[in-house]
């Protein structure tokens, strides 16, 4: 990924009259947005521009770990706001309470049942945008390396059945492959949110103000850490090539993860092991729930309240629901939110390498509980710090929640 790149796109001038909804005939509006994927700018430039050629679009790249402190300093000073801005979901919720970006709720609100739980976003009673890219988490299983033990993950499984795999396993290899896995750091406190998450755990409430089930996330850590107490986990991160030598080396097994890496990651790193992994949805914590995953990411786009061209990233923002913006989400970012997609595009994709099954629509057929994405930055280092104290047996379970709510009660 580039940091600080502008492509700028040249409009057509000879667009078609209808194209786009917006300007005069013959206008052509500056329209800038800023992107932190590297796969956005060349859709943008080939689809976007080309439907809209009032437009003209300036779209400015800049790192993940970069764009929300670059728009925090540009919304305090007022001036040099993009039109558009990308965010990372987890950054969201916090920067939409503040009452700077456009509100979307009268072309969003009456689409509200045409998207799952949680997908619209917005603070203030506002709808400011729609996840993208949902970061549904699911059980991504090498069944082939299970199958010389004899073992199986089950249809519909809960948790308690894929712990139960998980010893067998242990047993079978001699404790040399995994099902779980425990990164360190903030992989792995994103990993606990997730679980805690599909439990119906959150941390903040609509309203930004701290709503935290103490006992529900004590439970769930105490899951995660009795896990690694047992040796049932493989301690590493995707980011690292040791951990792609691990799946190789049929070290892992299995892991939870979301479909950038569970799947075209997995694709990318290990293509000689198609055809041996399978996609098992989000598994209940007890038979008969109802099932529900964990967020892990997903992203969005925000227009900005007092930027130059805000009916251009009304514009910009809608596209995306159209069928060829519906085709860019899916071919860029795997999962689409919009359920009414499936009459649009064709969703119907067979991957070969999960063995002819449907891992995209799998994945998004299974929804998270409502979650709030506020203070994050504050509260992913509260979370984890207190679980790799959890992990490192320096605090138990019910002692590292409490730290985590009492340093988020002091924000």
């Amino acid at each position: 990924m580039c940091g600080a790149v502008a492509a700028v796109v040249a409009a057509a001038a000879c667009g078609s009259d209808d194209a786009g909804s917006t300007g005069d005939e013959g206008n052509v509006d500056d329209l800038e947005i800023w992107v932190f994927s590297s796969s956005a700018p060349p859709v943008i430039e080939d689809d976007f521009a080309t439907a809209f050629p009032q437009y003209d679009v300036e779209i400015v790249e800049i790192p993940i770990a970069d764009v929300t402190q670059r728009l925090v300093v540009a919304l305090q000073g007022g001036d040099d706001l993009p039109d558009v801005v990308q965010l990372p979901l987890r950054e969201s919720g916090g920067l939409f309470s503040t009452g700077q970006f456009l509100d979307l709720s009268e072309e969003l609100g009456p689409m509200e049942d045409d998207f799952a739980e949680g997908i619209l976003v917005g603070g203030n009673g506002e709808i400011n945008s729609f996840t993208m890219g949902p970061g549904n988490m699911g059980l991504w299983v090498n069944q082939a390396a299970l199958a010389e033990h004899g073992l199986a993950v089950p249809e519909n499984p809960t948790w308690d059945d894929v712990v139960a795999i998980a010893r067998d396993l242990d047993a079978a290899s001699g404790g040399t492959q995994y099902l779980f896995v425990q990164p360190p750091g903030t992989n792995g406190a994103n990993m606990f949110n997730a679980f805690f998450n599909s439990r119906g755990g959150t941390w903040w409430n609509e309203d930004g103000e701290l709503s935290v089930d103490e006992d529900l996330a004590t439970e769930t850590l105490e899951f995660m850490v009795d896990l690694d107490q047992e040796g049932l986990v493989y301690h590493g991160v995707w980011t690292d090539a040791t951990y792609w030598d691990a799946i190789r080396s049929e070290e892992i097994v299995g892991w939870t993860m979301n479909f950038g890496v569970g799947s075209t990651s997995l694709q990318e790193n290990v293509p000689e092991q198609s055809g041996q992994w399978r996609l098992v949805t989000w598994p209940t914590w007890s038979e008969g729930d109802e099932q529900r995953t964990g967020v892990f990411g997903g992203s969005l786009y925000a227009g900005l309240d007092g930027a130059d061209n805000p009916q251009g990233a009304r514009d910009f923002i809608m596209w995306w629901l159209e069928p060829e913006g519906l085709q860019a989400q899916s071919d860029t970012l795997g999962l689409v939110s919009y359920q009414p997609a499936a009459e649009e595009i064709d969703l119907d994709i067979e991957d070969p390498y999960f063995g002819g099954q449907n891992v995209r629509q799998e994945l998004a057929s299974v929804p998270y509980p409502e979650f709030h994405f506020f203070h994050w930055p504050e509260t992913e280092a509260a979370i984890t710090a207190a679980v790799d104290q959890a992990y490192a047996g320096d605090l138990t379970p019910d002692e590292a929640v409490a730290q985590i709510v009492a340093e988020l009660s002091g924000l």
